[in-house]
């Protein structure tokens, strides 16, 4: 398949994009310096804030993924900006299938509110999970195919292939879960479709 990996660079981009090649589909890394594309990857470099260089990018991609995070040069609001630029590409070439990183916060803590709403919400993650949750606001009414995939804490580390999920919630007492990990689920998530317009939270 076609596969268009935004954040590729980074530490869950990175090892996702490692996964299919070695599956041998064609993969398309998304980056702002093409000198740290992943091996094996065409080359894409650009900026997400960019809306015609997204567009350019998406073309005619069986699936995106984006693990776009920020970072000591990359804002939570860059980050919005950014996922809007996608979506609207997708939107406008055809393009459906999205698996996208998000965060645990936008995971319902009740049936009835999100974990970023609750009282001991940690006030510095506050910001990504708005940002995170916007993101979520504008995918529903959207006609993509999207899966967000929402971790807690994400330590570097290989898959394990351990992990459990669970579909709008974070399983019962998970704190965390390794990069590996995450990259395997969205990888898998954009191989076989799993989890069509849904969040999952995953944690060990």
């Amino acid at each position: 398949m076609e596969l268009l990996v935004f954040g590729a660079s980074g530490r869950v981009g990175e090892r996702l994009c490692a996964s299919a090649v070695a599956d041998g589909h064609s993969v398309t890394a998304f980056v702002r310096d093409a000198a740290r594309a992943p091996d094996g990857a065409s080359v894409v470099e650009g900026d997400v804030t960019d809306s015609d260089a997204v567009t350019d990018a998406v073309g005619d991609q069986d699936a995106v993924c984006s693990a776009l995070a920020p970072d000591d040069s990359v804002a939570p609001a860059v980050l919005d900006t950014g996922i809007g630029n996608l979506v609207a590409a997708m939107e406008a070439s055809g393009a459906e299938r999205l698996v996208a990183v998000a965060a645990a916060g936008i995971l319902q803590a009740t049936p009835g509110r999100l974990r970023l709403d609750l009282a001991g919400f940690p006030e510095p993650l506050r910001p990504l999970a708005a940002v995170y949750r916007a993101v979520y606001d504008r995918l529903r009414p959207s006609g993509l195919n999207w899966t967000l995939v929402c971790p807690p804490r994400m330590p570097d580390g290989p898959p394990t292939n351990h992990y459990r999920t669970a579909v709008d919630y974070l399983p019962e007492g998970g704190q965390s879960v390794s990069t590996g990990d995450v990259a395997s689920f969205v990888y898998q998530a954009a191989v076989d479709g799993r989890h069509s317009r849904e969040r999952v939270g995953i944690a060990y």
